[in-house]
């Protein structure tokens, strides 16, 4: 059924350009548990799980809290080029030396790829259970890494996160799943400190973390990569705003997400 929906928004709705061909190879490609299987080496459990890849000699922690198949999706996304999600696409492929800046990093696989070719890597991630794993997936990256463990958006403060919820749910209610953390303006949080890639996955909330990352954006002109197939999104106000940082961007559209026509990530690059 979800196969048959991408279809259907591709021919009534598809402004993404994305060719037939590719839309073919992406509804026959396998699961992603499939393709997640010929990466994983082994995932033990010793409190948090434990992942060793085939492709990636460094391990991987995930909290226990959240149920491993959910790293299938993450995998796919990280290490297969034909996955719509995947972030390394033309024009915003992570180079040697590159300063990133991930936000929404979640279990840092995509970090954890790249961390040896990269200058510097700036993780934005508001889970506590996911930054208590960062720590000890990155233990060895001390001098070129800096976690976060913040909320974003386009102001600074306090706000209610739902520790219980995997997708990282951000609320006004206080209940007993929630913890108080500091929300702040990506400006604020890098101090003009430079940065030449931007990833952001947050659920919905791109749109206010790049109001307050204007000046960071403006300064630097990073490339991009960011998702807006959520339902908060609205593509066209992303590529707006972007652009009215830095007209100069270059941008294409990729992917068409399954319960919506939106694309799933947008790519910009001077």
């Amino acid at each position: 059924m979800r196969r048959i929906k991408i279809l259907f928004f591709w021919i009534f709705f598809n402004k993404n350009n994305i060719s037939f061909s590719e839309l073919i190879r992406f509804l026959i490609k396998p699961k992603v548990s499939s393709i997640a299987r010929k990466y994983i080496y082994q995932i033990i459990k010793n409190g948090d799980y434990e992942i060793s890849f085939n492709n990636l000699d460094k391990k991987l922690y995930w909290p226990s809290k959240f149920s491993i198949s959910r790293l299938n999706q993450v995998i796919a996304e990280s290490f297969d080029i034909e996955d719509w999600h995947y972030y390394q696409k033309t024009h915003t492929e992570i180079n040697v030396d590159e300063v990133v800046l991930d936000i929404g990093t979640a279990e840092g696989l995509l970090p954890l790829s790249v961390v040896d070719k990269c200058k510097y890597i700036y993780m934005i991630e508001p889970s506590t259970l996911f930054c208590n794993c960062l720590s000890r997936t990155f233990s060895d990256y001390k001098n070129k890494t800096t976690i976060f463990n913040v909320a974003v958006g386009n102001e600074d403060g306090i706000i209610n996160f739902d520790e219980n919820s995997l997708d990282g749910m951000i609320s006004n209610e206080n209940t007993s799943f929630s913890n108080e953390i500091p929300i702040n303006k990506v400006d604020t949080l890098l101090n003009n400190q430079i940065i030449t890639y931007l990833k952001a996955d947050i659920e919905g909330f791109e749109l206010e973390m790049l109001k307050g990352a204007e000046q960071t954006i403006k300064r630097n002109q990073p490339k991009i990569a960011i998702t807006t197939y959520h339902t908060q999104n609205n593509p066209k106000e992303i590529i707006d705003l972007i652009k009215s940082f830095v007209p100069e961007y270059n941008y294409y559209v990729k992917g068409i997400y399954e319960k919506t026509p939106k694309p799933v990530l947008i790519h910009f690059w001077i």
